[in-house]
């Protein structure tokens, strides 16, 4: 990823695939109620035009709609709106760096804690690193733009050797991993994702407004360079209601003999 899209993606500006683009836009049109559930969703051609793209553009963003259970299709009819979405949850269907950016991008991040730390026990296994070990800690959590409603808490991990970018980050409102992915020979290349059910810390009870020991959902991120070293681990924890995954699984179909 280069800088222009970095850029983009914080600023707000979509890089998204445009028929990612598009469903999130129709999909707040009908949070704002601009289509209430019954209504009917602009032609294929009008949504076209709309978003200067491709009517195949377009019938993707409405399968991906479709597969959401937001709209419905009626022979002869058109696009039907059937449900609406909850303004609670966030729904993660990440499948790019830049999907990920965008992200961060529409919600709002607060640092709590950022300092150096020696790693043991526990946590130096959890990372994989030697006992003794030094690295960064990062806490933080993220707030829903509209209503400032604290949805995800993070306890970030980053080798010491990262100091330029762990200390960029209070004047940023970049994600670390963003700053990381410019530092030379260190561009990202994977990053590794792990979803459970955990119980809450007292930690992170105190900051998501939970009581100790409370169901979360759990996402853990691995980043790990071109060279393939790890150089971020995050986990980030939220309310069972304000978050869900959703993925959609697709399968390649030959010709038919």
């Amino acid at each position: 990823m280069n800088l222009k899209q970095i850029s983009q993606a914080v600023s707000g500006t979509p890089c998204l695939p445009k028929h990612s683009f598009v469903a999130n836009t129709i999909v707040k049109e009908i949070v704002s109620g601009r289509y209430k559930i019954g209504d009917l969703l602009p032609a294929e051609s009008k949504l076209s035009a709309q978003f200067d793209c491709s009517r195949h553009t377009i019938r993707v963003a409405l399968r991906t709609l479709y597969e959401r259970g937001l709209v419905i299709g009626h022979q002869g009819k058109g696009t039907v709106v059937q449900s609406i979405p909850s303004h609670a949850r966030y729904q993660s269907t990440y499948q790019t760096l830049e999907e990920l950016l965008q992200y961060a991008a529409e919600s709002s991040r607060e640092l709590l804690d950022i300092r150096k730390k020696k790693i043991t026990g526990r946590l130096a296994t959890w990372l994989g690193c030697s006992s003794g070990s030094l690295w960064w800690e990062i806490k933080t959590i993220r707030k829903r733009k509209p209503d400032h409603k604290v949805f995800a808490a993070s306890s970030i991990y980053v080798p010491q050797i990262f100091q330029e970018a762990v200390l960029a980050l209070p004047g940023s409102k970049r994600p670390l991993f963003s700053l990381l992915g410019e530092l030379p020979n260190y561009q990202i290349a994977k990053i590794e994702q792990l979803f459970s059910v955990a119980k809450a810390t007292k930690e992170e009870s105190l900051s998501l407004g939970l009581n100790p020991g409370d169901s979360v959902m759990s996402l853990e991120r691995r980043f790990y360079s071109q060279k393939g070293r790890l150089i971020e681990v995050a986990r980030s924890v939220h309310p069972p209601e304000l978050y869900q995954y959703q993925m959609t699984l697709r399968q390649e179909i030959g010709p038919t003999h």
